[in-house]
């Protein structure tokens, strides 16, 4: 039988001497164990005079993890004299045992007896694991203390700093280009014929542009309302402000306003002007008229030339003829065409919004019987499938993890190590520097993996699939649909849609929908299982996204729904026929199908309508099971005589 290997580990501080730990002593008594349990010394690793406190003041532990995780030597087991010597301190030791685990690696401190590869063992490291979670409570407490007691101070609490300033050594610093353009539209927005939209707009036709990410964009409605709603201009730090929020379930934060050490743009009594004259005009923008109707989709509806939202508008035509006005249409339109926007798009196309909101919903409330939806929701049962193939997933992830904090470590050693006094001394300590911002994000996104990863784990042992939550909603998804208000519908397609894509023109067959995107959030929890409108509260365990080409399914009922030039068409081709407008709408009414109110009815009640002989009647009725209007079974009737 092939002898297993071992490495051997010893540290000792001038503290544990006096206790007879020495480093011989602890040799000695490592290489006994070894040679009573028959294993081979691989490589011998001592720490002298090194704090258990971290192991980032212990090279030749990290020398050994990092043979370790290279598999240089395929070893077995790690000796220590006592769990002590491994490390003092509960989330190293963890996080080190973690990185043997992955590596199929047993630790043995020889004096306490601890073997992780027994019960006991791994028992005495779970107690281990408790006291690294308090640990981490301390510390995100005290970061918060600590970034409380900065911002009551006066200093900038972090994030990114507010259009007009930079962060210079956590400070706030005037950025005078920018810090003009606020105060210009401070100023603009207290004259007396400008709002938000019309200070946008003059900004733009004036030249005035601002940079995102490196690039020259124009000002919009939503960047000038930011800035005109942000208490910093007029030199205040506000915390837990937008954590105050209405019409939620979420326990409000107390407010925190304090005076900032930063240089204000604007004086407090223009702020106070500013926020006055906005609260005037926020009443003038209140509905008054449909007050129950929202618009379902907006935002989800994509741009086919610029990808952004498309968002609610409506025109309403003066009847010339009898007064008052026409029924309001309502629709869709390009956000980013609109000046408020900076008009960043030139696609004018508007979309019916009664006849997308049709049409999607008929595609949702099919989705159930589609096989595209069922092979997505058995993929995310198929990724949990094997918790084998969950435990290797977990393994490879600790991995990386640990490669990456062990890269942080060396580049912190690196950035000590640098001379101050050298000429490029600033340049080396920046690139360093980004490079341990870059290590910093990769570990966090690595955590956040291993973070899923775990949770799937545990959902795969309960047997708690939120998915099949998901199906019985979705079978549902009409007789819900109907329940609902308006308010509620939207929230329902804004957590199960993730975008829409419609055709920049009407297809022949009168499709509009391109594709959608689903979006379904599972949760491992079955306490967020059936809280649809209220989701987004909860940070999902997994999306699951799929699109379906709306091409495969055809046009809906709402799409191939005709309008009355259509159907003129179609009766003179099909039948050699010309029908009015008025004929077709007698019809339609006949078998049912809603026209909406008349607006040009005659001035007397009395007057006679001309009624549509049955030869037209008929070529219209087969026009309206052309375009999916009237079921096939629909036949021709004489109404009885009145």
């Amino acid at each position: 039988m092939k002898k297993k290997k071992c490495y051997i580990y010893t540290r000792v501080s001038t503290a544990a001497q006096t206790e007879g730990y020495s480093l011989e002593a602890q040799q000695e008594k490592l290489l006994q164990y070894a040679k009573y349990k028959d294993l081979i010394v691989a490589g011998e690793y001592c720490d002298a005079g090194k704090s258990g406190k971290s192991i980032k003041g212990r090279p030749a532990f990290m020398e050994m993890l990092d043979d370790i995780s290279s598999e240089k030597d395929g070893i077995s087991y790690v000796l220590v004299f006592k769990l002590s010597r491994f490390g003092r301190n509960a989330a190293d030791i963890l996080k080190s045992m973690q990185l043997l685990s992955d590596y199929d690696v047993d630790l043995v401190c020889v004096e306490d007896g601890i073997d992780s590869s027994t019960q006991g063992g791994r028992l005495t490291l779970s107690i281990l694991s408790a006291v690294a979670e308090i640990e981490r409570d301390n510390i995100n407490i005290q970061f918060a203390a600590g970034r409380m007691q900065k911002l009551m101070n006066g200093g900038w609490p972090g994030g990114p700093a507010p259009y007009g300033y930079r962060c210079k050594n956590k400070q706030l610093v005037l950025e005078e280009y920018e810090a003009a353009i606020v105060k210009l539209i401070f100023d603009l927005y207290l004259q007396d014929d400008m709002k938000a939209n019309t200070v946008v707009r003059w900004l733009n036709d004036n030249g005035y542009s601002r940079v995102v990410k490196g690039k020259e964009r124009p000002f919009t409605s939503d960047s000038v309302k930011t800035i005109i709603s942000n208490p910093v201009y007029c030199g205040r730090l506000m915390y837990n402000r937008r954590t105050n929020l209405k019409g939620t379930q979420v326990k409000p934060k107390d407010e925190i306003c304090v005076t900032g050490a930063h240089t204000p743009i604007i004086s407090e009594e223009q702020w106070e002007q500013v926020q006055t004259k906005r609260e005037e005009l926020s009443s003038w923008g209140e509905k008054v008229e449909d007050l129950d109707r929202v618009s379902l989709l907006s935002g989800l509806v994509k741009c086919p030339a610029c990808g952004g939202g498309l968002v609610h508008m409506k025109n309403k035509h003066i009847n010339r003829n009898k007064g008052g006005y026409y029924k309001t249409i309502h629709y869709y339109s390009c956000r980013n065409y609109r000046k408020s926007a900076g008009r960043t798009c030139n696609f004018n196309h508007t979309y019916n919004q009664d006849k997308v909101d049709s049409a999607v919903l008929e595609v949702v409330s099919r989705i159930s019987t589609m096989p595209r939806f069922e092979k997505a929701i058995e993929s995310i049962l198929g990724s949990q499938a094997s918790a084998e193939c969950l435990e290797n997933e977990l393994k490879s992830l600790r991995k990386q993890l640990h490669n990456q904090e062990h890269l942080k470590y060396k580049l912190g050693e690196r950035l000590d190590a640098l001379d101050i006094l050298s000429d490029n001394y600033d340049f080396e300590y920046e690139r360093i520097q980004a490079q341990i911002d870059d290590t910093y994000d990769a570990i966090e996104e690595i955590e956040s993996k291993i973070s899923k990863c775990k949770k799937r784990m545990e959902a795969l042992k309960k047997g708690e699939k939120s998915v099949e939550n998901i199906k019985t909603i979705m079978r549902n998804f009409p007789m819900l649909y109907e329940e609902m208000d308006c308010y509620e519908r939207r929230e329902m397609y804004q957590h199960f849609i993730d975008r829409i894509e419609l055709y920049p023109e009407e297809m022949p067959d009168g499709r509009i929908l391109k594709s959608i995107t689903f979006k379904f959030a599972v949760y491992y929890n079955d306490e967020h299982a059936f809280n649809v409108i209220n989701s987004k509260e909860a940070k999902a365990d997994d999306v699951i996204f799929f699109t379906i080409d709306c091409a495969e399914i055809g046009p809906t009922v709402a799409e191939a729904k005709a309008t009355y030039a259509q159907i003129k068409t179609y009766v003179l081709e099909n039948h050699g026929l010309k029908v009015s407008s008025l004929y077709i709408a007698q019809i339609k009414r006949k078998y049912g199908i809603d026209v909406g109110e008349a607006f040009n009815k005659p001035s007397d009640p009395s007057k006679r309508v001309p009624k549509c002989p049955k030869e037209k009647e008929i070529a219209i009725i087969d026009a309206l099971k052309a375009f999916r209007m009237l079921d096939k079974e629909v036949v021709y009737y004489e109404e009885a005589a009145e």
